[in-house]
Order: structure tokens, then sequence, then C-alpha cells
């Protein structure tokens, strides 16, 4: 067989550019080598002469003599086709595993050419962020005509600095591939941003995309999140039949345009950042008012006259893990505003360890923490295992904008990640400014602190209360304390503000496990800017709906306390009806008894609980009576002679639907928060989709078997205890307290009916009576709404003082401007005049004049974006104002109708409109025609929950039609 020629691959197109780049460096050792072998053997020549003479002069005896005899073609000796008729195979050469000295060598490297290529693009962002206001005045953010005009100004060097380039521009209508003029007197960047491009590399860059393109990208990216390989997939796909295909080098196929693009979005986004930092420094913002403008205005706003009521925060964690080995570069870690810096987090850590050793007192077992399991380090060993960043530590407003996060690296939910959060926040507020703190182990947290002698002093600031949805790993002493809808001051707030916010979070989280811990920081941040951005648009239609929602828990709860007062009160002497003053005093008896009543109490009730259930099945035993002998003795040493009087039996049966009704109680909360995306989509108008609510449907039926079969064990058991026991006072509980799967769905977490103090043997009317437990609730609830009016009230005062006050900054800003221009363009004037605080920024090669244009031309535009926020809360602040508004907060009522007038007269909002359109008519029209599903009304929910998954897809065909998400 003849001889097969294998080529071997060459590599990738950056492995060809690495080789030709070290061919030089490769082919200069490898003469060198060559000239020191030579050298050796010339040595050797000299040492043995003769014998190599000798060799050279030797005869080869076995050499065939020399014959002019021609044989005849296909005659001629075949002595050697044995060895060509061997089967030739092709051998395999085995990889070579490189030693530790190569991976320290190529590690070196890259990070030598890490750190330059970070070097580079630091050093070119001083130098673009001018060009890029400049630019964006000019052309009004990329939309006027002039967007690709050239910018650059006239060049006087000289022909030899001057060099040509083909460079790649990428735009939104097409690409092209074109022969651009460069200048040493200019860097590459900064001439292709002249053009309205921003380049793909920091130093000679052959790819750049136009801001339009970017722009775009940047919306798209905030609304789904869409990756940079997909977005240049479909971009290359629709821009190629349009304009031109940019080949790759050599080749036919198309270009990878990923990684030039996503430096681009890169640069973009840092450029945004910078110009934000610019204007805070130009108004000259406080901490607070810049978490005012970037996170939630009614929270950060000026202080209204009456902080008797304060706004709430919510902490919680979110596992948001990083693998260590996934994109690992060696560039400096850039920690985004919102981020905690690692130091202020060390720094509190060792201020925890420093309390510790000062106060050696142990810490007392605390049974929340134990049962909360994100409480428990331990638990997430397995999962961190070859991951650096194992979660996210987070604070928000109750209206759920984001404040401060802290990134948990190789560790759980320990301490220091919300003391480090609450003691950044409280630096940041005005100093007598109170705040609440509602967290999952908000308990712990308060103890912890009273008990090292933390935030001392801050300490009378901070009240710490549990989340709603968190209530069952607490037990009932622990929420009587801390539960935020049976304590003053936290209104209306449930406390999962951050769930609904890591909710938005969840589709980065496959996308950034594998990214590079600044790409993970940075679209975290970038998301969650927006996310907070959103809400402030949406601020004052969300304050609106939430008075609307309190308006009718007020009617419904009012209703119910009507009834109650309305009927006879049989524990009164006198014979009078129910009274609030009642229902308040029963309440403080309540609360009095539950604080004695010990937690060995309640390990001894649980304990009975597990005996009774053990001697249930002591009858189907025959065999084990010494088991039953003991269980006997165990229970009454258990139950003792500080139980109340009564037989054995109705303690039994007393206890164990306790303990059913705990199980329920899980069952419920786990229930509401799979309903909870369902009520947010209600609540802020944001859709959840089709697809989603199918996913909602399916794990609320996957979860009823479990809570059908503890109702009806409830049932059960209630229906035995009122059989065998109808002369108690527990008895006098009303048929309609038996459970139902439909009851239970819709029972709010805060119902009379979780009471547990019926369980805890007293026989006080709290205890006993279910018409005083139901009352209790909801003089309690009436209570949270009255705080959740003035909350509201509050919210909105701030909201209103923080829109006047920055609009009045800006206009001030804008007229010194205007003056400041006019005397710098007067050449006699201008040496003279003393720097101000525009003079200072850092804006480079800028003179005076240039830098006051463009900042305010910066300042004109997010003027007309204020302008365009507050004409969007004018209906629903303006419909507040005249159903929930203190007397003594009319006069910002008065300042923001001038506001508004205000504005009219300078026309710099969005209130002309020269024709309407018929919105109603074309949403009637396409209604029935091509409905997604995204309007599914709460019915549709119902008949899910009753019906079941077959039920829910009847039920969906029917309402909704088809169609597709």
């Amino acid at each position: 067989m003849g001889k097969h020629r294998v080529k071997l691959p060459v590599g990738n197109q950056t492995q060809r550019l690495q080789q030709q780049l070290n061919s030089r460096r490769d082919e200069g050792a490898m003469r060198r080598l060559e000239q020191a072998e030579r050298s050796q053997d010339q040595q050797q020549n000299v040492e043995e002469p003769a014998i190599t003479g000798m060799f050279s002069r030797q005869q080869n005896t076995f050499d065939e003599p020399h014959t002019n005899s021609i044989q005849l073609p296909g005659l001629e000796d075949d002595a050697d086709d044995e060895e060509e008729d061997k089967i030739q195979t092709l051998e395999t050469f085995v990889r070579e595993e490189p030693d530790e000295i190569d991976e320290m060598v190529w590690e070196s490297n890259k990070r030598y050419r890490q750190r330059a290529r970070e070097f580079n693009w630091n050093l070119l962002l001083g130098i673009l962020h001018p060009v890029y206001m400049d630019q964006k005045i000019r052309t009004k953010n990329w939309c006027s005509d002039n967007s690709y005009d050239n910018f650059s100004g006239p060049c006087k060097c000289l022909k030899e600095s001057k060099s040509w380039r083909f460079v790649d521009l990428v735009d939104i209508r097409a690409q092209r591939r074109i022969k651009l003029d460069f200048c040493s007197c200019t860097p590459d960047a900064v001439r292709l941003l002249q053009l309205g491009y921003l380049a793909g590399s920091p130093v000679k860059p052959q790819t750049a995309f136009s801001a339009p393109l970017l722009i775009f990208h940047n919306s798209l990216w905030n609304h789904c999140h869409v990756g940079a390989l997909p977005f240049t997939l479909a971009l290359t796909q629709f821009l190629e039949p349009r304009s031109q295909r940019l080949k790759v080098r050599g080749r036919k196929h198309a270009r990878d345009l990923r990684k030039p693009f996503t430096a681009a979005v890169d640069l973009y986004r840092r450029l945004e950042e910078i110009s934000d930092s610019t204007i805070y420094s130009v108004l000259q913002f406080t901490t607070q008012q810049v978490l005012a403008y970037v996170s939630c205005p009614a929270c950060f706003g000026p202080q209204p006259l009456d902080t008797s009521v304060y706004p709430d925060t919510t902490c919680d964690r979110l596992v948001h893990r990083h693998h260590s080995k996934a994109s690992r570069n060696h560039k400096h870690l850039r920690t985004p505003r919102i981020f905690l810096k690692e130091s202020e987090v060390e720094k509190v850590k060792c201020k925890i360890r420093q309390k510790e050793m000062e106060d050696s007192t142990p810490e007392q077992a605390d049974r929340c923490t134990e049962s909360h399991k994100a409480a428990d380090d331990k638990r997430n060993e397995s999962t961190w295992k070859g991951c650096d960043d194992t979660g996210l530590m987070g604070c928000c407003c109750r209206h759920d904008a984001a404040i401060y996060l802290a990134n948990i690296h190789k560790s759980g939910e320990q301490r220091c990640f919300p003391l480090a959060i609450i003691q950044k926040l409280l630096s940041a507020i005005e100093p007598d400014q109170n705040g609440g703190i509602l967290y999952d182990i908000g308990c712990s947290l308060d103890k912890f602190i009273n008990l090292r002698k933390l935030l001392t002093e801050d300490r009378s600031r901070i009240k710490f209360g549990t989340s709603v949805f968190h209530a069952y790993a607490h037990d009932w002493t622990c929420q009587l304390d801390y539960h935020s809808r049976y304590n003053e001051a936290w209104g209306l707030s449930d406390g999962e503000g951050l769930e609904r916010t890591w909710s938005s979070l969840s589709p980065l989280i496959s996308l950034l496990r594998y990214a590079t811990r600044n790409h993970r920081f940075g679209s975290i941040s970038h998301h969650l800017a927006h996310h907070n951005k959103r809400g402030i648009l949406q601020l004052a239609y969300w304050i609106r709906q939430k008075y609307i929602k309190a308006v009718q828990q007020h009617q419904e709860t009012q209703s119910k306390l009507s009834n109650l007062l309305s009927k006879r009160n049989p524990h009164s002497p006198s014979g009078r009806n129910y009274t609030r003053s009642f229902f308040r005093r029963q309440w403080s008896a309540q609360r009095a008894f539950q604080s004695n009543h010990s937690d060995v109490e309640v390990v001894r009730m649980k304990k009975l609980v597990a005996m009774y259930q053990r001697e249930n099945v002591q009858e189907l035993w025959d065999s084990i009576e010494a088991e039953s002998e003991q269980l006997k003795e165990d229970i009454e040493q258990l139950s003792g002679d500080n139980m109340p009087a009564g037989n054995v039996q109705e303690r039994k049966l007393r206890l164990l639907l306790w303990s059913v009704k705990s199980d329920l109680f899980v069952e419920a909360a786990h229930l509401k928060a799979e309903r909870q995306p369902l009520v947010d989509t209600r609540r802020n108008g944001s859709r959840l989709g089709t697809k989603m609510k199918e996913k909602v449907f399916k794990a609320i039926n996957a979860r009823r078997p479990a809570v059908v079969k503890l109702i009806t064990e409830y049932n059960q058991q209630y229906s035995e205890y009122k059989s065998k026991f109808p002369d108690q006072n527990q008895s006098r509980i009303r048929d309609d307290d038996l459970l139902s799967y439909e009851r239970l769905s819709t029972m709010p977490l805060e119902d009379a009916f979780w009471n547990d103090g019926l369980f805890y043997h007293s026989d006080a009317p709290w205890a006993v009576d279910p018409d005083v437990r139901e009352g209790i609730n909801c003089v309690l609830i009436l209570d949270r709404i009255n705080e959740e009016f003035e909350l509201i009230a509050q919210e909105m005062v701030r909201a209103m003082a923080w829109a006047i006050g920055l609009y009045k900054a800006m206009m001030n800003n804008i007229t010194y401007l205007e003056g400041r221009i006019s005397t710098l363009a007067d050449d006699t004037n201008a040496v003279g005049i003393e720097e101000d605080l525009v003079d200072q920024l850092q804006l480079s090669n800028m003179t005076r004049l240039n830098k006051a244009r463009i900042i305010k031309g910066e300042l004109m535009d997010r003027l007309k974006e204020h302008a365009a926020l507050v004409e969007g809360w004018l209906e629903d602040f303006l419909w507040l104002s005249q159903r929930c508004q203190r007397i003594e907060h009319q006069s910002f009522i008065t300042h923001w109708t001038e506001l508004l007038i205000r504005i009219e007269q300078d026309q710099i909002g969005n209130s002309i409109n020269e024709y309407n359109i018929d919105e109603a008519l074309e949403d009637l029209v396409l209604e029935e025609v091509v409905d997604n599903g995204e309007e599914v009304d709460d019915g549709l929910i119902e008949t899910d929950q009753v019906g079941g998954e077959d039920n829910m897809l009847a039920g969906g065909l029917n309402t909704v039609g088809v169609g597709a998400s």
C-alpha cells in the first residue's frame, strides 16, 4: 500500500495569530540551538581526525557492483517489494502533559496579557468618556439625523504619522468592512467614537459597533437577558442579506462577533456609570440622595414632618453560586456601587469576633435559627464544592427596590453579612431617621445584637421583625414579639420584597455561573439598576394599588368586627356586647400568658404529642405490654400537676389536634408562596406568561395531595374531639370551621384560625372562645391597616418632595452653567475667573468652556427624563392626595401643582399630544383572536386548583382560547 499523507491541524485563528507573533522568537531560539550543536560537532571532529578520515575513505563492501544490464519492464528486481507491501499504519502521538513549570509560565503569561488589557481599557476610558458625553449631546443620544456624521476635527499631523486599516463596522441597519484613516494624535477608539461606533478592543480595534445598536441591546437585555452569542448570531443573520458578509480572513464563512461585542457592551455600560457618577458630583448628592435617585425616592426622599411610623427594609439571601474555575481571570475585582466591598464585610466580622472575646457569655441555642434551614451553614457544603461565590445577601425597601448587596464568598448565611448591610444603610440615611428590618430570622439577629452589644449607637433607631411567609419557622412565643402582623409600626408589609427581587434575577443564574466574577457583579448590578428604575416609574401606581388593597381589607375586616360587636359577650358579668377595648385587653392577657409560657413547656407538649402518637399504634402490637406500661408512666410524668384539671383523654385529643394544625400551617405557608407570583402580576401589572402560569398551577396541584391528607386528618381529629367532649368550651367551634382545600387556599396566614392559644391549656376567653380570637385578629389587622395608611401618606410626601427638590436643583445648575458659558465665551474675562466644581471634573483634554457645555447638555437630558417621570406620577398622586393625605401636608400638594405648571410652561416634558389613538378599540378587536393567556382571570386559577391539572388544561382552552406565549 502507498503512504498516507496526513495534514496535522494548525489550530484556530487565535492560535495561528499567536504562532505568527512567536515565530521570530522561536526561529532565533532554533538557530542558536543549531549553532551550539554545530560547534560541538566541530570540536569532536578536531579531537579525532584520523578516525573520521578512515571512515570517510572506507569502501562499503556490501554495495552491489555497477552493471549496465537493462531488465525488461516489469521484471525488475523485486527484493524491496516486501517492504512496500507492508501495511502502513498511522502513528499516533501521545500528548505530553505539561509539567508544573509549564503551567506556571502559561499562567504568568495569561495574567500579564489580561492585566495589560485591563490597563489599556482603563487608560482608554479616561480619554473616551469626555468624547462620549460630547457625542451624546451633539447627536441627542444618537437619535438625530447627524448620528453617523464624522465629528473628527481637522488633523495637521504629517503624512508619516497617519495610517489606514480595514475595520468592520456593525450597525443596527447594516454591517460593512471599510478602510479607515487613523492618526497617532487621536486614539483609534476615539476616532471610531467620533463616527458613532464603540471599539471592540482597546488597541488597534478591528471591529466596532454603533451606539444605536448598543442602546437597543441594552434595552433588550434589561427585559429578556439575551446572551451575547444568540444576539450576535441573530444580528448576523439579519444583516447579511441587507448588506454584506464579514468574512474571516482567508475563509468564506462569517466572523464570530461575540467577543468584540461583549467588550463593546462592557465599555458602553462603564461609560454610562461614569456619566452617572459625574452628575452626582455636579449636583453634590449625599449618599441618601443617591439612594433616592437610584433606589426609591419614597423611602429615601426628604423626611416628612411625622416619623412615628417609619419605613421598613427586608433582608434575605439568594443562592447564586459561581464556579471558581469558570472563566478565570486575573483582573482586579471591580465592586459596583450597590455591592458592599469585601473589606466592609471583613471589618464587621472582626468586630463580632472582638465582642465575642470580650464577653464570653455562651450563646443559647435558638430554636428559630435551627428550624430555619438557610441559617445552617453546613447544609450547603456539598453544593459549595468547586464554587468561590456561594450566594448573595441583600436588602430592599418595602417597594421592592434593591438597596445594597453583599457577596457571600465560600461560606453560608453568616451574621456578618446582614450586620454589614444594616451598618451601611444606617450610615447612609439621616441620623434621626428610624427604620424597621424584616428578616427571616430577625428574632435571632436581634437577640445576638443585644447579647454582643453591637450597633450600640444606632440600636434605638432599628426594630426587627420576621417576614409573614417564614412565620412557620418560628414558634408562637417568637411570633408574638416579632411577627409583623402582631406588632406595631409594620403596616401591611409582608417582608417578601427580596423574594420578588430574587425572582427577577433568576434568569441570570445559569448565565453567570460560568462567567467571570467581574461580569457576574456587573450584570447583577446592571439588572438591579433597571429593576429599580422601572420601580421608580411605577412608584405612584404601586402606592395607589397598596392603598386600594388596604381599603378593601379594611372594609372586609370592619365588616367582621361589626358582626362581632353586635354579639353578646358571654364573658361579661353585665351581659354587654363585645367591645374593642375588651378584645385589646384579651390580647394583652394573651401576650402576658405567652411570655410566661417557657420553652420547656413547649418541648414537653411536643413530647406528649409524640407519646400519644406512639400510644395510638400500641393496640396493633399486643406483644409489647412493657412498652405500653412505660408509655403510661412517661405520660403521667410529663403531664404533671401544672396542667389544668380534666381527664387525660381530653388533653390527648387536644394536643393531637394542635400537632396536625401546626403541620397544616406549614403547608398553608408553602401554598401561599406558590401563589405569590400570580398575586404579584395583578399588583404591579407585570406579565407572567402562559408557560410560567402553567408552572405555577402545576406546582400548586403537586402540593395538593399532601394538603388534602392533612386536612382530612385535621377534620377527623376535630370531629372526634367535638363528639367526645361536647361540653368543653373549645367544642363551641362552629361547624363551618371544618376545613376544606378551597377554604385553606384562600385563608390568609394572619387568620384567627391559626391562633395557637386554644392548645396551650388556658381557660381564658382568648384561648377558648373563637369569637374572641377573631375579634383580636380584627383589631390587630385594623391597627396595621391604619399604619399602612400613615405609611402611604409619608411615602407620597417623600416622593413628591424628592421630585420637587431634584427639579429645582437641576434647573438651578442649568441656569448657573448658562451664565458660566457666557462668561467663559468672552476671552477677555476667562483668564481671571476662578475654578468651580465643574472645572475640577476629570474630563481630559477639554477646556473649561466645553466642560460647562457638556454638563449643561447632560443635565438638560436628565431634566427631560425627570419631567416625564413627574407627568407619569401625576394622575395617581392627585388621586391619592384626595383620599390619603394629612392636613399638614397640603403644602406639598400646592408645590406639586406648581411644579406641573412649570413643566408645562417650559415644555420640558412629554405633555404635548397632537393626536390620540383608540387603544380600547384595538384591544377589543384582538382580545378573542390572538389572546396568549396573559390576562387569565382569578376564576381560572380557582378552577385549576379544584379540578387539578386536567381541569386546568380544559379550563384554559375554554377561557383563553388557543394561543402561544
